[in-house]
């Protein structure tokens, strides 16, 4: 095999930087350098500007703006800056360049969030408009609180029928194991399931269909990262333990008094028949309950 040269132009590092991201990640990333080929990708790296990367990431918020789920664009923004961002650090690790022109290109403020736990009154409303085959998603994504990316990676060898368990392949390949009710996990032993056939434009879909039945569920452009919270929301109200609630979302708890706190699948389990998702087998081996 002859030995190729590493491209120089913008368009040709593309592939490379999103080979070293995360799935969650390129999946993110590709879409921003997509756009920023559209304009750059036939300029070699070194003669790209930081006026360049600050006007392609303005241009990048107003695509944003024209989405529904999207305030002013601002995260778009971020994002565009980042996935630039990341382009020129990969070329720099390669000595292809020596700086990077998008470091000095500051990322917009984030908006406090808008997301809230959702009521019973809007689970209710969401369930009644939600078809026969969607109800099971939903029950899915509040049972587990799973990020969108734990459902997308959801496969027949995830599921630990006798635990009554499900895998998550998360954010940076993290993997928790995560309580379902009896009736998940019965739908869940078919290897024909319909959860292992949602796609992110499937989600979408429903996302954009449901807000179109429910005014308040498209003034809020609930996604799936509202069931989460609404979940993760209801353990710590229902436990009073922000550290089951972290154990449950699948976060470190922060500081040093972190590493002193030891919360097992079985207390996650006992958490999860708080939240009232029904009784679960492992919940009798957490010491909660003695």
């Amino acid at each position: 095999m002859r030995w190729q040269p590493l491209p120089t132009t913008v368009a040709g590092w593309i592939p490379l930087t999103l080979s070293t991201c995360t799935v969650s990640t390129a999946t993110l990333y590709r879409h921003y350098l997509e756009l920023f080929a559209q304009r750059h990708g036939d300029d070699d790296l070194a003669n790209v500007r930081a006026t360049h990367i600050n006007d392609f990431a303005a241009w990048a918020q107003t695509i944003a703006q024209r989405r529904r789920s999207s305030i002013d664009g601002r995260s778009a923004k971020e994002h565009a800056i980042a996935a630039v961002r990341k382009l020129f650090t990969v070329a720099m690790q390669n000595d292809i360049i020596t700086g990077n022109p998008a470091t000095v290109i500051a990322k917009p403020r984030r908006h406090p969030t808008r997301r809230a736990p959702l009521t019973n009154e809007q689970l209710n409303d969401i369930f009644d408009v939600a078809a026969d085959h969607e109800t099971l998603l939903l029950r899915f994504l509040l049972e587990t609180a799973c990020r969108r990316e734990g459902l997308l990676d959801l496969t027949p060898t995830s599921v630990h029928t006798a635990r009554q368990t499900v895998i998550l392949n998360e954010k940076h390949t993290k993997h928790r194991e995560q309580p379902i009710s009896a009736t998940v996990t019965n739908a869940l032993a078919d290897p024909n399931c319909p959860l292992y056939a949602w796609t992110r434009r499937r989600l979408d879909t429903l996302w954009n269909r449901l807000g179109r039945e429910l005014d308040w569920f498209a003034a809020l452009a609930v996604t799936t990262h509202w069931f989460r919270h609404t979940t993760i929301t209801r353990v710590e109200h229902r436990t009073g333990s922000y550290a089951l609630a972290a154990a449950f979302a699948g976060h470190q708890l922060p500081g040093s008094t972190g590493t002193y706190i030891n919360i097992t699948v079985a207390d996650v389990c006992w958490a999860f028949q708080q939240a009232g998702y029904g009784n679960h087998p492992l919940a009798q081996h957490s010491h909660r309950q003695q």
